[in-house]
């Protein structure tokens, strides 16, 4: 059967093709449709695309409204309510900082131990976050990053395995500064004076599109577990860890494969169930 013949089947009257297709049974039927999909797909191929010219944007030059972060300024930390709604209902959490990594994570812990944050409070039935003063904590982060102690920094986050269970992680090195004092500017619409405040991206990531498809894939496929190994508490004590950065990083690998795996069975599920109900 020829691509002309399909479109003339197809411009027949539907009682006549119904007629046609009494004579097969259903499997048939669908090992004919399967043919004729076949035949199309071959003429009409999809082109495939390669992603080694391409950059992947910074998150950050998005809408980051429902991201999870952190402000730290000279005497203390704030984390927004998106981190808060990630673990709703926890009161208490353990900070952690490595220097070697640039990093800062956020365990769920109890009260008693010994590290433990009030980061949240309930307020009429609701959790909302509160202002975590800790000048000396802070200090230590603006020392070994090299930050100006006169401006705010902004960090975003996101969720990660590690050997506490689900852990929040903050890369320093990517944080967002702000001016001290809003500035003074002429709005041209408006025509008045208005303020901002100015913020300032990282060199590495202000001078830049985006960092290339390969690095960024391969960063994504490492970020899934996070090793708690060179991690201090905010005593100064080392964080004790069970799992290698190497043995984290062959976790996160298979984790994002398993993931991607379950996500192309869904898209073919929803697909499946799509033409199912298409044909009724």
């Amino acid at each position: 059967m020829d691509n002309d013949q399909i479109t003339f089947i197809g411009a027949t009257d539907s009682s006549a093709v119904s007629d046609q297709t009494e004579g097969y049974t259903p499997k048939e039927q669908e090992l004919i449709r399967q043919l004729v999909q076949e035949r199309l797909g071959k003429k009409n191929a999809i082109e495939f695309e390669s992603l080694d010219d391409y950059v992947v944007p910074p998150k950050m030059f998005f809408s980051m409204i429902k991201k999870p972060a952190v402000s730290i300024r000279a005497n203390r930390l704030e984390f927004s309510m998106s981190a808060i709604r990630l673990f709703e209902g926890v009161q208490h959490i353990l900070p952690m900082l490595s220097e070697r990594k640039k990093r800062m994570v956020v365990a769920i812990c109890a009260e008693e131990e010994l590290s433990s944050i009030e980061w949240a409070r309930l307020k009429k039935d609701k959790w909302v976050n509160r202002s975590i003063s800790c000048p000396e904590y802070v200090q230590n982060i603006y020392k070994m990053m090299g930050w100006n102690k006169d401006c705010r920094y902004k960090v975003y986050g996101h969720l990660s395995n590690s050997e506490r269970g689900l852990v929040l992680v903050f890369d320093l090195s990517s944080a967002v500064m702000f001016d001290p004092l809003p500035e003074e500017y002429f709005d041209k619409r408006s025509g008045k004076m208005k303020k901002r405040i100015n913020k300032y991206y990282p060199d590495e990531i202000r001078m830049k599109l985006g960092r290339s498809y390969s690095d960024y894939e391969a960063t994504q496929r490492r970020s899934s577990f996070e090793s708690l190994s060179g991690y201090m508490d905010t005593t100064g004590s080392t964080v004790s860890s069970t799992v290698s950065d190497e043995a984290a990083a062959a976790i996160s690998i298979q984790e994002q494969e398993r993931k991607r795996e379950a996500l192309l069975g869904t898209i073919i599920g929803n697909g499946g169930e799509g033409d199912g109900q298409g044909s009724n």
